[in-house]
């Protein structure tokens, strides 16, 4: 998959994300990872219609076209765990964030670059090929000083299980994940993609 050019990212709004402490969805703060959490109001109508639990990490599932994919807003390569390459990278891309109703929809692409790619290999999930890291997506309405969340309904409707779906370097796994939605004059917010990216700042709310 061709590499996208980086977007340009600020340091400055990466500190006041990290400073940040308001919610918009309730005890979401308190817990950021959604697995295994129960229901919560807008969660189960926005993540339908973000994805399927069908195929997981597929285009489709993701809630995207794989005729016509939109152009990712941020891409950057970070570390990859895959035994036997400490070169490894992974290419993590966002694509435009969705208002649906009360909520946001983000949807994301993951690309794994190895040169230990083998046909006889199984691949890895997201979680293995993380390693230390982790991907706890959030937003930052720096308008209101509020963090989001993942919303907790289940991580199979408001969020792609990053440990469900093995996948090759060189393939890529696409997820999508939904939060509260900042008040509608709010149109553009800052997002943390993963851990190990810079925080992506500026991005329209579509």
């Amino acid at each position: 998959m061709p590499l996208i050019r980086r977007t340009a990212l600020s340091a400055a709004a990466a500190a006041l994300a990290l400073t940040l402490t308001a919610c918009t969805s309730g005890d979401d703060a308190e817990d950021p990872n959604p697995e295994g959490t129960e229901t919560q109001g807008a969660g189960q109508e926005s993540g339908e219609a973000a994805g399927s639990t069908e195929d997981t990490g597929s285009a489709e599932a993701a809630g995207l076209d794989p005729n016509d994919l939109p152009d990712p807003v941020a891409s950057q390569e970070i570390p990859a765990t895959v035994e036997g390459d400490d070169t490894a990278t992974m290419t993590v891309e966002l694509f435009p964030l969705k208002r649906q109703g009360e909520t946001v929809v983000a949807q994301f692409a993951f690309t794994v670059n190895s040169d230990k790619a083998d046909d006889d290999d199984d691949g890895d999930d997201l979680y293995g090929y993380l390693g230390d890291a982790s991907w706890t997506p959030f937003l930052v309405d720096s308008q209101n000083l509020r963090k989001h969340h993942v919303l907790k309904y289940s991580v199979d409707r408001a969020q792609t299980g990053y440990q469900s779906t093995t996948f090759k370097p060189g393939q890529t796994h696409y997820a999508f994940a939904v939060f509260a939605a900042p008040p509608p004059d709010v149109d553009k917010v800052e997002v943390s993609v993963v851990d190990g990216m810079n925080l992506v700042t500026g991005v329209t709310i579509s």
